[in-house]
């Protein structure tokens, strides 16, 4: 797809199709939600688009399937990738959901005495893989499996579905002494 490519978003209201023409705004490269899942593109369209309509398919001007119309940040109208449902697809049918990986921490950004941004350790769910590591409140983590921590959002991004059963080793500060710890990433529970 290319910006300025027209479009139009198919959907339905209590049995009556719902329709929206638009343009590609903005085309880019693949990215992670905000809930860590990855998506083959980054697509947003220009159009007004009925909430009914959301989940609705979105075809190019030749017919062609290019994906799903969802409503992203700021309800712009964004494009999950035919690619990424076909994807994510046969994990749904298996398994019902997407798995997503969980730290068991609650975190929140901290200013490094270095000037970087770490993550302080808020709470942890004693029943976590954080708990199973050994971390606790207080802890500042400062990097990632060698890597300065960029924020607490990039670092809650990399937990998508590929990490879950992964390990990772953490650079902490405890009581201003450095400490290292390995997590074992575990599955996000669903509420």
């Amino acid at each position: 797809m290319k910006p300025g490519a027209l479009v139009l978003a198919v959907g339905a209201r209590d049995g009556a199709s719902l329709a929206a023409l638009g343009i590609v705004s903005l085309a880019g490269p693949k990215w992670r939600s905000l809930r860590g899942g990855e998506i083959d593109a980054r697509i947003e369209l220009g159009l007004s688009l009925s909430r009914a309509a959301e989940g609705g398919l979105v075809v190019d001007a030749s017919g062609r399937a290019i994906g799903m119309a969802v409503f992203g940040p700021r309800r712009r109208v964004l494009v999950i990738p035919s690619a990424t449902i076909e994807r994510v697809a046969p994990r749904l049918e298996t398994h019902g959901h997407v798995a997503r990986g969980y730290l068991g921490l609650g975190l929140q950004p901290v200013r490094l005495d270095d000037g970087g941004v770490g993550a302080i350790v808020m709470n942890v769910d004693r029943d976590g893989p954080g708990a199973a590591a050994g971390l606790a409140q207080g802890d500042v983590i400062a990097a990632w499996d060698g890597r300065p921590i960029e924020s607490v959002s990039a670092l809650r991004r990399a937990l998508g579905p590929e990490s879950v059963g992964s390990k990772a080793v953490l650079s902490l500060k405890r009581a201003g002494a450095s400490a290292q710890a390995t997590i074992t990433i575990g599955e996000r529970p669903r509420h």
